[in-house]
């Protein structure tokens, strides 16, 4: 169903149409003036990163027992990671696919571009500004990418969590994958992690992502109502004439960027909810850790609680009666959100907690194991919703206050105007 247009949509096509009147032949000048040092070309490298190691968060390397977890070693398609005595090698085979990036639960390791909080903005940066936003592959692009197509080594960089953060916020997210554009790709693992990864969020979200496998099918166009407002704060700032110059770029850009601080206040909300909740320290003084990835789950559940029902959440439980209080399950989280007390009372913090199954692994006695978990408990008060509703009951009782002010002058200056008019009737007769 078509968009309803009004006069200010004719508006705007004609400024657009009549600046590429003015000066048709723009792109080419620049093409032309440019260095060929600056002229950008396609080079699949530039969208790939080695990732780096932190082996303090690594499960494996705490507790000195590469089995204890083993999801970047199995999923890397070249077999470049190596885990022994408590620390991480990653050799010269790694294609830089990002893949361990995304599997490891404890974000152990890092790029500068493929993590959770980057991710997110490049693809909902995209999101926000146009009518579709699409996340391929260097393999299935081959070319320059649109202002609307993120690109990445491999799909299969994306989490769960960031895909499931991204569906409740945009809708409008497809993934681009030609047929068989995986099976002769060096990333063998690439196409069973992101649809893993995708149907995992998918489930979580309760609706799936479109996918585009063809071309021909994409589009690059900007959201109407992103437009109108683009159009309309350029006309406002610039004090110009309809036609003048402005600078839609940088509008678009500023007001991308607005969107994604508003996002990084709540992923920050949300985690000093949480420290004022159950204290930014454990018993024994140690920060325990909120990872991005559960920050994103957390903050989509904020705004649809409804969807906790979703979530497969799994939290460890100790049998008192096996346990031995020998803390190893304490000393291998990565995010401290285990705690055993001077009492002998054994406890975990469900929020914190990413299912890494290091606590179970490592247990000698077998008395710690998951079980599944109501995933209400992640579900913190939004407070920025709560402070609003406040003000809003605050605003609407001014409002009454003031109605009733006005009513009652408004009776009082009739009485006294009947008064006078009796007054003067009196004095007439």
């Amino acid at each position: 169903m078509a968009e309803k247009r009004d006069f200010l949509d004719d508006i705007i096509d004609i400024s657009q149409d009549f600046q590429a009147i003015r000066n048709p032949l723009a792109d080419i000048a620049n093409t032309l003036a440019a260095k060929p040092g600056e002229v950008p070309v396609w080079n699949p490298a530039d969208y790939k990163e080695r990732p780096r190691a932190a082996t303090p968060s690594c499960t494996s390397c705490k507790s000195r027992d590469a089995s204890t977890c083993t999801r970047c070693v199995d999923v890397c398609p070249k077999g470049a990671v190596h885990v022994d005595d408590g620390a991480i090698e990653i050799d010269d085979t790694c294609i830089k696919c990002g893949l361990c990036v995304s599997v490891c639960p404890s974000e152990a390791y890092h790029t500068r571009e493929i993590n959770t909080v980057k991710l997110y903005d490049r693809i909902a940066g995209a999101a926000a500004s146009h009518e579709t936003a699409y996340v391929t592959c260097t393999r299935a692009l081959g070319r320059l990418p649109r202002e609307n197509e993120v690109v990445l080594p491999c799909v299969g960089a994306v989490p769960s969590e960031t895909w499931f953060a991204l569906m409740t916020r945009f809708p409008n997210i497809a993934v681009y994958l030609p047929l068989g554009i995986c099976d002769r790709c060096r990333t063998t693992t690439g196409e069973q992690t992101y649809c893993d990864m995708i149907s995992r969020a998918e489930t979580w979200a309760g609706f799936g992502l479109d996918l585009v496998v063809d071309e021909a099918d994409l589009t690059c166009e900007v959201r109407r109502s992103w437009q109108r407002k683009e159009f309309v704060e350029s006309i406002m700032k610039s004090g110009e004439r309809l036609v003048s110059r402005t600078n839609p770029v940088l509008t678009a850009a500023k007001r991308v960027r607005g969107l994604l601080d508003t996002h990084k206040r709540q992923m920050d909300q949300v985690q000093h909810t949480l420290d004022r909740a159950v204290g930014v320290t454990n018993a024994k003084n140690r920060r325990r850790v909120l990872t991005d990835r559960r920050k994103q789950v957390m903050g989509a559940l904020q705004k649809h609680p409804e969807l906790a029902g979703n979530i497969d959440l799994y939290q460890p439980v100790c049998d008192m009666a096996l346990c031995t209080l020998c803390g190893r399950c304490e000393d291998v989280c990565p995010v401290r959100c285990i705690q055993i007390g001077e009492d002998g009372r054994w406890s975990v913090e469900p929020e914190f907690c990413v299912q890494c199954g290091a606590c179970e692994h490592v247990c000698p006695t077998g008395a710690v194991e998951y079980e599944f978990s109501d995933a209400e408990e992640l579900v913190l008060p939004d407070e920025e919703e709560k402070d609003r509703r406040e003000r809003e009951a605050e605003s609407k009782a001014e409002l009454e206050r003031l109605k009733e002010q006005g009513r009652s002058q408004v009776l009082k200056g009739l009485d006294m105007l009947e008064r006078l008019g009796g007054s003067l009737a009196d004095d007439e007769g």
